[in-house]
């Protein structure tokens, strides 16, 4: 074959060219994201129901509802948690589990719950989780002047999100940090009074006029009209010009009340810089190119800087980085793999032209990979990348092997026609075998379960494609090139300086043949140290980041309402400002549709920081602790990741180890000091104390039925008077033509004690027409109580967790609770958190790295026809893995997904040099080399081609250890795995490898 494509340059030379042509037409139409689009199994209910408390909404709805979707199929974990007036259910599904059917059912379990729900309940809200539902960036809007807030928001629901919503890239804009606004009825007491008119009068005035009964079509000679009979209030001069009849006189709204529009009650807030801001997260459609939408975005953020100046727009967060990173670091890998093979082609091959060849031939196979990524709808994101990057390493293996070997036959004295078809047909099967057995280390990983199986399908498809495309450019592209290219005849002798590294190599294998057993043994000893090591790396799903910003986490512990909460976390974010270069904050509830995470009460916060320098983090956490321990010791504060899209997609902010007590008796009062009594005991019991659980207090009352038919006064009435006195009285809805807002009969904002003390109800009528009062105190009952702010639910109901965000020994911890707890029958305990997640892919990349393992065996046996030689080069992968776990330990790091990757890498490199000297040494036996100098010549001639790939791979990973940005924390781990794997693989490849030949076949000599 390889004589038929010599002898049709032309041919082969327009082929590529035309498959380079339609692949740099196709580039532009390839879809860039952060990560495929692939479902996560996984499905969140909101509940909201304003002025329920968390043990009313959990008992009356969430409960119900828990009850019923506990009946879905491939169902595997729920989760309920509860706050006063908002709850939150997760539901977690069998990966592989239809997205669309599971969400159908979900509703249909939630409709079906409806029934036995109260009616004040709206329908709960279904959301379907998706990648591409993980926000791209926010957009953050702040004042400039002295304008209402009212207005920046109303410009920003009306204006911003529409237009960017009207981009093409953009799929949908979630907000939040909104204040709505409602209306405002404040009755007069005194001309209440004066009239005789009660509240619930006003409220059945209003509902009367605020009908919409519908219409009618009339037919007037040959015309037709509709006919509409509305009642309906439009603006505020409809509430006040409405009427209302009291003892034969006409009485307007505007006579009786003060009406007015006014900000709704507010449940949070947003932060940036420490400002109040509109927050806009905005979310990507799934197959776009990342860079239009990023170039069209900032065109509409530039435009509105530029026409609307009384607003300041920031960006934050912007997730695009590290696929910008990655596509960089897949053209920095390039450009340095072409320097560093012409560099080194020079110094090994004495050859100017070879390095140009290798780079044009690894640009042909960049370029065809990605046509046929379009042709496979294979997107360019983060995870296809970085399969392409590892392929890329094969690219250049693929090019040094082949044009070496030619080099070598050109330098015996063949013609340029002979050494390509010669060179080439010799490394053409060892090749296609270490092809092969890359990608069976890859593609077993696709069987991982979860999110990391579907992304790792992405990872494998692109490297089979970059794979095959770099055999294929290697055996048909670069011997043409070769050909063509190389017409001189070529030197015969080496520089003298050459010889330093067959000189070295010799005295290498010299050495260990005189030591066999003494290298033999220290080989074996390599195995137990493997598992060792194993056993002792820390154990992760994805790596520390060391990013340079975190999420702060705050609850303050104390019934405090937003506008104290917000007053305390601008102060936390003035104190921290210079130590920070960025800051934004969320205060209380939030408005987002698509949040996921847990609900927020009214006494929590959460910040984004972001810090100059990574190692400023840990003194920042330690200033905020002391602040908050100084100012407010009863605040509760976490830390947490920043929320990168892997992180949001494994859940790596996830507490190592809950403890799930569970209440025995359904009848159990959890009272505080129960639950901190549990608390201590783990805490005595193992030595680390669990964090705090929350409880909050809560004011009670309720309304005395005695005095209420002693003084002759209903319930409704009292009722009214308190709802109205706490401006929670919604009686009407405006139907404005933009919108419809709520109408509230309330008053203005006082105390509790003010409004019991001084709201009256008429007890009775004086005949001369007055009447007598008696404030709300005297009819109602006041008392503190305390109770659990989040009421925590799983599977088999309530339980209390006791959480533990880093733990050393979760073993002996688990071992040391359930000692300590088990002579209490109040309580059944279960375990759950992080550390099982992790255990459990770590256990299935042990099952898969067998298995890839076991593929390779089966492809070198029918390379070699042998079942022993196999087993000589598969003998070098737990020395070149207990390599990468030694590095990373060393360097402090942890066995993740990242650094798994990097060790499949390192096998798959090393295994190729063992492959095509194995292969060299079988050849040269079988022309009648004596066993020993088959061995010598096969090291002389797989000398350069070994050093050289070995070199450039780790050259290649090098930069990832010098630079500290987020791609580069990210895939440091691979880096060093695959840095260490190869400095010990590739003398094991160089000297080891050709001893156990001997070993096996010294008695055949």
């Amino acid at each position: 074959m390889i004589k038929f494509l010599i002898e049709r340059p032309i041919s082969v030379l327009m082929t590529f060219l035309a498959c380079c042509i339609v692949g740099l037409v196709a580039l532009p139409n390839l879809p860039i994201s952060l990560l495929p689009d692939i479902p996560i199994p996984e499905i969140t209910i909101q509940v909201s129901n304003e002025s329920t408390s968390a043990r009313e909404l959990e008992n009356t709805v969430v409960r119900p509802l828990r009850q019923q979707l506990n009946q879905l199929s491939n169902l595997t974990d729920i989760r309920t948690e509860t706050r006063d007036g908002i709850g939150l259910i997760r539901l977690r599904f069998e990966y592989g589990t239809n997205a669309e059917l599971a969400f159908m059912e979900a509703n249909e379990k939630v409709d079906a719950s409806m029934n036995y729900l109260p009616r004040t309940v709206d329908r709960p809200r279904v959301i379907k989780a998706s990648a591409t539902d993980i926000p791209v960036q926010y957009v953050n809007l702040m004042l400039v002047d002295d304008r209402d807030f009212l207005d920046l928001c109303a410009f920003a629901e009306t204006v911003v999100k529409r237009r960017i919503e009207q981009l093409p890239e953009v799929s949908m804009v979630d907000v939040t940090g909104l204040v709505k606004k409602e209306v405002l009825i404040v009755p007069d007491k005194n001309k209440m009074e004066i009239a005789g008119i009660a509240l619930s009068e006003l409220e059945n005035a209003l509902n009367q006029n605020n009908v919409e009964p519908g219409g009618l079509i009339v037919r007037d000679g040959h015309y037709e009209y509709n006919i509409r009979f509305s009642s309906v209030v439009r603006t505020l001069d409809d509430v006040r010009n409405i009427f209302i009849r009291k003892n034969d006189r006409l009485y307007t709204f505007a006579d009786l009340a003060e009406i007015q529009f006014a900000p709704a009650s507010e449940t949070g807030m947003a932060l940036f810089e420490n400002r109040r801001c509109v927050r806009l997260a905005i979310i990507k459609q799934a197959d776009v190119n990342m860079d239009d939408l990023q170039r069209s975005l900032n065109q509409v953020i530039q435009s509105l800087k530029e026409t609307h100046t009384w607003m300041d727009i920031q960006t934050t967060e912007n997730q695009a980085e590290l696929l910008d990173y990655t596509i960089s670091n897949l053209k920095q890998n390039l450009i340095l793999a072409f320097i560093f093979v012409w560099l080194i082609s020079v110094v090994f091959m004495n050859d100017m032209r070879s390095p140009i060849l290798i780079g044009i031939s690894m640009i042909v196979a960049v370029i065809v990979s990605l046509l046929l990524f379009y042709l496979l709808d294979l997107s360019i994101n983060v995870v296809s990348l970085t399969g392409l990057i590892l392929a890329s390493g094969n690219m250049i293996d693929n090019s040094i092997v082949v044009s070496d070997n030619i080099t070598q036959y050109r330098q015996r004295g063949l013609s340029p026609p002979e050494a390509c078809i010669k060179g080439t047909n010799e490394v053409m099967g060892p090749m296609l075998s270490s092809a092969l057995s890359s990608i069976a280390v890859f593609a077993p990983l696709v069987f991982l379960s979860g999110i990391a199986g579907a992304l790792f399908f992405d990872q494998a498809l692109s490297v089979t494609i970059g794979m095959f495309v770099s055999y294929l450019t290697g055996i048909i592209l670069l011997p043409v090139l070769f050909n063509q290219f190389n017409k001189k005849e070529p030197k015969r002798s080496k520089p003298k300086g050459v010889d330093f590294p067959e000189r070295l190599y010799h005295k290498g294998i010299t050495w260990v043949f005189a030591h066999k057993a003494l290298t033999t043994v220290v080989m074996l000893a390599v195995l137990p140290i493997c598992a060792c090591l194993f056993w002792l790396i820390p154990k992760e799903k994805m790596p520390d980041l060391h990013q340079q910003e975190i999420v702060v986490s705050l609850d303050w512990n104390e019934n405090i309402h937003v506008a104290e909460n917000a007053r305390r976390t601008q102060d936390l974010l003035e104190f921290i400002r210079p130590h920070v270069v960025q800051q934004t904050g969320m205060v209380g509830q939030q408005q987002f549709l698509l949040d996921r995470k847990r609900p927020m009460a009214s006494s929590e916060s959460e910040l984004y920081v972001k810090v100059s320098d990574a190692d400023q983090l840990p003194d920042l956490e330690q200033r905020i602790r002391e602040y908050l321990n100084r100012q407010y010791p009863q605040a509760l504060v976490g830390f947490e990741p920043a929320g990168t899209i892997f992180e949001k997609l494994f859940t790596t902010g996830e507490a190592d180890l809950v403890v799930e007590c569970y209440p025995s008796h359904r009848d159990l009062d959890l009272t505080a000091i129960q639950i901190q009594d549990v608390s201590r005991r783990i805490a005595q019991a193992t030595g680390v104390a669990p964090e705090a659980v929350a409880f909050e207090r809560q004011l009670n009352i309720q309304i005395d039925q005695e005095k209420l038919l002693y003084y002759g006064v209903s319930y409704n009435e009292v009722n009214q008077a308190l709802r109205t006195a706490f401006r929670i009285n919604r009686i009407a809805t405006l139907r404005s033509y933009q919108q419809y807002l709520p109408v509230v009969l309330g008053g203005k904002q006082r105390s509790i004690e003010e409004i019991l003390s001084t709201t009256l109800i008429r007890v009775s009528m004086n005949k001369d027409g007055s009447s007598n009062k008696l404030s709300l105190n005297r009819f109602v009952r006041v008392w503190e109580s305390e109770d659990l702010k989040t009421i925590v639910a799983g599977k088999a109901g309530e339980y209390i967790p006791m959480t533990f965000a880093q733990v050393e020994d979760p073993d002996g911890l688990m071992r040391e609770t359930q000692r300590a707890l088990n002579h209490q029958t109040d309580w059944d305990i279960a375990f759950s958190g992080g550390i099982f997640a992790s255990r459990k892919m770590l256990l299935e990349m042990m099952v898969i790295l067998f298995i890839s393992i076991l593929l390779m065996y089966f492809i070198l046996v029918a390379q070699f026809e042998s079942f022993v030689q196999p087993l000589i080069i598969l003998m070098e992968i737990p020395i070149d893995i207990a390599a990468s776990l030694g590095l990373l330990m060393l360097a402090g790091h942890t066995l993740n997904l990242m650094s798994a990757i990097g060790m499949v890498v390192t096998c798959g490199i090393v295994i190729n040099d063992s492959i095509l000297k194995v292969d060299v040494m079988n050849q040269l036996r079988s022309e009648g080399f004596a066993l020993m100098d088959a061995i010598h010549e096969a090291g002389r001639r797989r000398l350069n081609a070994i050093l050289m790939t070995s070199f450039t791979s780790i050259v290649c990973m090098a930069p990832l250890l010098l630079t500290d940005d987020l791609g580069s924390n990210l895939e440091k781990p691979l880096a060093l795995a695959t840095i260490g794997g190869m400095i010990i693989g590739t003398p094991v490849s160089l000297f080891v490898v050709p001893l156990l030949y001997w070993w096996i076949y010294r008695k055949n000599d």
